[in-house]
Protein backbone atom coordinates (compact mmCIF):
# COMPACT_ATOMS: atom_id res chain seq x y z
CA UNK A 1 0.00 0.00 0.00
CA UNK A 2 3.08 2.39 -0.23
CA UNK A 3 2.19 3.32 -3.83
CA UNK A 4 -0.83 4.51 -3.28
CA UNK A 5 -2.57 8.48 -4.06
CA UNK A 6 -3.27 9.42 -0.84
CA UNK A 7 -5.36 8.32 2.36
CA UNK A 8 -8.95 8.26 2.37
CA UNK A 9 -9.23 11.66 5.12
CA UNK A 10 -6.79 13.45 2.74
CA UNK A 11 -9.30 12.67 -0.21
CA UNK A 12 -12.05 13.45 1.84
CA UNK A 13 -11.00 16.82 2.82
CA UNK A 14 -10.24 17.71 -0.70
CA UNK A 15 -13.86 16.64 -1.62
CA UNK A 16 -15.51 18.49 0.75
CA UNK A 17 -13.05 21.60 -0.48
CA UNK A 18 -14.88 20.50 -3.85
CA UNK A 19 -18.61 20.02 -2.20
CA UNK A 20 -18.29 23.98 -0.90
CA UNK A 21 -17.94 25.48 -4.25
CA UNK A 22 -20.81 23.70 -5.40
CA UNK A 23 -23.35 24.45 -2.01
CA UNK A 24 -25.47 26.35 -3.52
CA UNK A 25 -26.62 23.89 -6.13
CA UNK A 26 -26.84 21.12 -3.51
CA UNK A 27 -28.70 23.18 -1.22
CA UNK A 28 -31.04 24.16 -4.25
CA UNK A 29 -31.51 20.78 -4.87
CA UNK A 30 -32.10 19.80 -1.82
CA UNK A 31 -34.53 22.64 -1.09
CA UNK A 32 -36.95 21.07 -4.20
CA UNK A 33 -36.93 17.36 -3.49
CA UNK A 34 -37.86 18.61 -0.21
CA UNK A 35 -40.62 21.29 -1.50
CA UNK A 36 -42.03 18.43 -4.05
CA UNK A 37 -42.37 16.44 -0.81
CA UNK A 38 -44.48 18.64 1.43
CA UNK A 39 -46.61 19.13 -2.31
CA UNK A 40 -47.42 15.28 -2.25
CA UNK A 41 -47.90 15.27 1.75
CA UNK A 42 -50.69 18.27 0.92
CA UNK A 43 -51.78 16.48 -2.01
CA UNK A 44 -51.81 12.84 -1.15
CA UNK A 45 -53.07 13.92 2.48
CA UNK A 46 -49.93 12.16 3.94
CA UNK A 47 -48.44 13.28 7.33
CA UNK A 48 -45.62 16.02 6.04
CA UNK A 49 -42.18 14.27 7.13
CA UNK A 50 -43.83 11.02 5.30
CA UNK A 51 -44.28 13.29 1.76
CA UNK A 52 -40.61 14.19 2.70
CA UNK A 53 -39.07 11.23 3.64
CA UNK A 54 -40.77 9.98 0.22
CA UNK A 55 -39.47 12.38 -1.82
CA UNK A 56 -35.71 11.55 -1.35
CA UNK A 57 -36.23 8.09 -1.69
CA UNK A 58 -38.04 8.60 -4.43
CA UNK A 59 -35.12 11.12 -5.95
CA UNK A 60 -32.28 8.78 -5.06
CA UNK A 61 -34.34 5.98 -7.07
CA UNK A 62 -34.43 3.53 -4.27
CA UNK A 63 -38.33 3.11 -3.59
CA UNK A 64 -38.85 1.22 -0.82
CA UNK A 65 -42.51 0.59 -1.44
CA UNK A 66 -43.44 1.69 2.31
CA UNK A 67 -45.54 5.11 0.71
CA UNK A 68 -47.13 5.54 -2.03
CA UNK A 69 -48.42 8.08 -4.17
CA UNK A 70 -52.15 8.25 -4.58
CA UNK A 71 -52.47 11.54 -6.73
CA UNK A 72 -51.80 11.94 -10.18
CA UNK A 73 -49.25 14.57 -10.03
CA UNK A 74 -47.48 12.64 -6.57
CA UNK A 75 -47.11 10.21 -9.57
CA UNK A 76 -45.70 12.08 -11.83
CA UNK A 77 -43.68 14.08 -9.47
CA UNK A 78 -42.31 10.87 -8.12
CA UNK A 79 -41.79 9.19 -11.57
CA UNK A 80 -40.59 11.82 -13.62
CA UNK A 81 -39.50 14.89 -11.39
CA UNK A 82 -37.89 13.75 -8.09
CA UNK A 83 -35.05 11.10 -10.35
CA UNK A 84 -34.25 14.09 -12.33
CA UNK A 85 -33.22 15.52 -9.41
CA UNK A 86 -31.63 12.96 -8.14
CA UNK A 87 -29.42 11.91 -10.91
CA UNK A 88 -28.52 15.58 -11.06
CA UNK A 89 -27.25 15.28 -7.46
CA UNK A 90 -25.78 12.06 -7.85
CA UNK A 91 -23.89 13.50 -10.67
CA UNK A 92 -22.35 16.43 -8.74
CA UNK A 93 -21.43 14.43 -6.11
CA UNK A 94 -19.49 12.15 -8.34
CA UNK A 95 -18.38 14.64 -10.53
CA UNK A 96 -16.79 16.50 -7.73
CA UNK A 97 -15.44 13.33 -6.15
CA UNK A 98 -13.61 13.16 -9.61
CA UNK A 99 -12.29 16.55 -9.34
CA UNK A 100 -10.74 15.91 -5.59
CA UNK A 101 -8.84 12.97 -7.27
CA UNK A 102 -7.29 15.11 -10.07
CA UNK A 103 -6.21 17.66 -7.57
CA UNK A 104 -5.17 15.68 -5.09
CA UNK A 105 -3.20 13.84 -8.39
CA UNK A 106 -1.55 17.21 -9.51
CA UNK A 107 -0.81 18.16 -6.25
CA UNK A 108 1.15 15.07 -6.06
CA UNK A 109 2.75 14.71 -9.05
CA UNK A 110 2.31 18.15 -11.00
CA UNK A 111 0.01 18.59 -14.01
CA UNK A 112 -0.87 15.98 -16.38
CA UNK A 113 0.33 17.31 -20.03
Amino acid sequence: MGGELVGFRTFFREFLRVLYYVRSILAGLFALIALIGVIIALVDGMNLWNGIYFAFVSAFTVGYGDITPNSALSKFLAVIILPIFGMILTGIMVAAAMKAIERLYQEKWGKAQ
